[in-house]
């Protein structure tokens, strides 16, 4: 019994043990209700100072480059007047002991006015052949072909044969004149074999498109000889609506058209009714520039304006190269020199690149004058020499006095007839 008493006892014990824990953990882990709320600690925030965002520098939009304006496109071209070669030119040029012929030194003085140019044409009256023994200077002219090397020594491109000496070896002669003229490295307009697409010549000069074409009045009437197919075939004779035709048709092709004109009366200083009146049609056809000769005398230059556009013609350059001495005429004094006068035309053509159009810029004239030295003697030379103004050759020591004094009389005789001229800028 005391036993049961004392296991009883002991299980009442372990109970009270395990309700004292169970009271003594609640008490320190459970709060009452009423007690407060313990405030959770917050660590405060530091203070940051705020830096601001810095403003982007602005990238400076670039200034657009300017389109250069254009520059302008300029072109040279030079004309020379009439070269007749007389008997006394020949003997001149014949190299001593050769069979071979030389003119170069005739035109030794005017070749720097010459070369300068892009584009120089000369006209040449006559036949140039191979045949030694058939060679003359007048009435009919036939002269060696080597004066074509002269003129491609001079700086000549273009030579021009539309005159009433080009059948003086009939149209066999024409034409070994015209292949002559190509084998020196020249070009032809004036003379055709009838094969050509075309009888005007058409040149890019710098840029500039220049048409080139000549006509003459007829030919001392050896045309007679030919049937009307064969003058339509090989020369350019003055036929208006065939020339309208040609002139409109080079005007559409190219920028500026320029035409040769053998015309007028010999040793007219003035142009005649002829001349004007072609003059007139050819700017309205639309011809830019018209180069004239056969007179064998200066005549004047003119500058007009035709539909807005600018227009030069010289009526006639005068005789380039030539044995026409004062001393076989008998003309009143103040006129038996004239045909050992000249005019060297400098023609200066701009293009506006931007609009296409192209204008006559300068037009800068030099009187020439055909000098001869050793007269009276076997051995006379002649030389073209330039005369741009009265002082050129004031200190000159390769000519004589005497000569220097001749050549100012030349300009003093020219420079009446022509006006140089420069567009408005």
């Amino acid at each position: 019994m005391k036993t049961m008493i004392s296991k009883r006892n002991l299980i009442l014990n372990v109970i009270a043990s395990m309700l004292s824990v169970i009271i003594l953990i609640n008490g320190c882990s459970v709060q009452g209700k009423n007690d407060p709320v313990p405030t959770k600690s917050v660590e405060p925030t530091p203070d940051l100072t705020t830096t601001p965002t810095p403003t982007p520098t602005p990238v400076p939009t670039p200034e657009p480059t300017p389109t250069p304006e254009p520059t302008p496109i300029t072109a040279t071209i030079v004309s020379a007047g009439d070269c007749v070669i007389h008997n006394a030119l020949i003997k001149a040029a014949k190299v001593e002991g050769e069979d071979r012929y030389d003119f170069n030194h005739m035109f030794e003085e005017i070749k720097p006015f010459v070369e300068k140019a892009d584009y120089a044409l000369v006209s040449f009256e006559g036949a140039a052949t191979d045949n030694r023994k058939d060679y003359t200077g007048f009435p009919s002219f036939n002269c060696p072909p080597e004066l074509f090397d002269a003129f491609k020594y001079a700086g000549f491109d273009l030579v021009n044969t539309a005159n009433n000496h080009q059948l003086d070896r009939r149209v066999r002669g024409m034409l070994e004149t015209r292949d002559n003229i190509y084998r020196a490295g020249l070009e032809n307009i004036g003379s055709y074999d009838g094969e050509e697409e075309h009888r005007y010549l058409i040149k890019d000069l710098n840029g500039i498109k220049v048409a080139f074409m000549a006509y003459t009045y007829g030919s001392n009437g050896n045309e007679g000889l030919l049937t009307s197919q064969e003058i339509a075939k090989h020369l350019a004779f003055f036929d208006k609506p065939r020339m309208e035709r040609e002139i409109r048709e080079m005007e559409e092709k190219a920028d500026i058209t320029v035409v040769s004109m053998h015309w007028g009366h010999e040793y007219w200083r003035k142009p005649n009714e002829q001349q004007l009146s072609l003059t007139k049609d050819m700017f309205e056809w639309g011809v830019d520039i018209i180069l004239g000769s056969h007179p064998h005398v200066i005549q004047p230059t003119e500058i007009r304006e035709v539909n807005g556009e600018t227009k030069y013609v010289i009526y006639s350059m005068g005789n380039f190269l030539s044995n026409q001495w004062h001393e076989w005429f008998d003309d009143p004094k103040d006129q038996k020199w004239l045909r050992e006068d000249s005019i060297l035309v400098t023609i200066e053509l701009l293009k506006d690149p931007g609009t296409g159009k192209t204008i006559i810029n300068k037009v800068v004239h030099t009187p020439t004058w055909v000098s001869r030295e050793g007269v009276g003697t076997p051995n006379v030379i002649h030389r073209i020499l330039p005369i741009p103004n009265r002082e050129y050759y004031d200190n000159n020591t390769k000519f004589p006095e005497e000569l220097i004094k001749k050549a100012y009389d030349s300009y003093d005789r020219s420079v009446g007839f022509f006006t140089d001229y420069e567009a408005d800028k």
